[in-house]
């Protein structure tokens, strides 16, 4: 599972706000043991307040982030797909998944049977105020398959990609989540399109794809 992360000026000056803020709170309490609580009153005030703008910091780029969509979007694969000449109902689908700084590039050429190519990957949407910190939601491509226009079921079975996606769906089953204070919802996501050229993309809550 792949959590990009976007750290900008804005959650940078989120981060240095919180760590202002608690560093006059614990000075204060510190030197309030020494000369008393008048000392705690006066640094404690200013700590509270650069917390409460770090609070209101955070609030708004959540608010915009839900509403504008700041976290954006990650390139994960490009697709091209062609019609295989003399076989109906198969396509030649090339797929490279780009890769990350713990994931390398893989890229690999597949026979389905369909008319359309399907592509699957498993989401984990993080809560808005965690992508306001920087945090992409999580994303895996876990399956390339087929589908008929005619809607007659294929006979093929399903390519995994990544490993398996097994123990996903048996922690979403279970509702297992470790990361659940951080996590809105978990589910299998996928794209379905026809033959050409696509750049296929994860957003905070699906995957999508654009013809080049």
């Amino acid at each position: 599972m792949v959590f990009p992360v976007d750290f900008g000026w804005l959650q940078t000056l989120i981060v240095v706000l919180f760590v202002i803020g608690i560093a006059l709170l614990v000075t204060a309490l510190l030197k309030a043991r020494r000369v008393g609580m008048r000392a705690m009153i006066g640094r404690g005030a200013g700590a509270a307040s650069v917390l409460l703008v770090a609070v209101l910091v955070l609030w708004v780029t959540t608010l915009l982030q839900s509403f504008l969509g700041l976290t954006g979007e990650v390139k994960a694969a490009h697709v091209v797909a062609k019609s295989v000449a003399d076989s109906p109902h198969t396509l030649d689908v090339e797929l490279t998944l780009f890769g990350d700084g713990n994931h390398a590039e893989q890229h690999q050429t597949y026979r389905i049977e369909g008319d359309m190519w399907v592509l699957q990957a498993n989401i984990v949407e993080l809560e808005p105020w965690v992508n306001a910190l920087g945090f992409h939601s999580g994303y895996k491509v876990t399956r390339i398959y087929g589908q008929r226009l005619d809607g007659v079921a294929v006979k093929q079975n399903q390519f995994l990609l990544n490993g398996s996606d097994q123990d996903f769906f048996e922690d979403m089953r279970k509702q297992d989540w470790t990361t659940r204070p951080f996590v809105r919802s978990a589910y299998g996501n996928a794209v379905i399109s026809v033959p050409g050229t696509y750049d296929v993309f994860i957003s905070r809550d699906a995957i999508k794809t654009r013809p080049v």
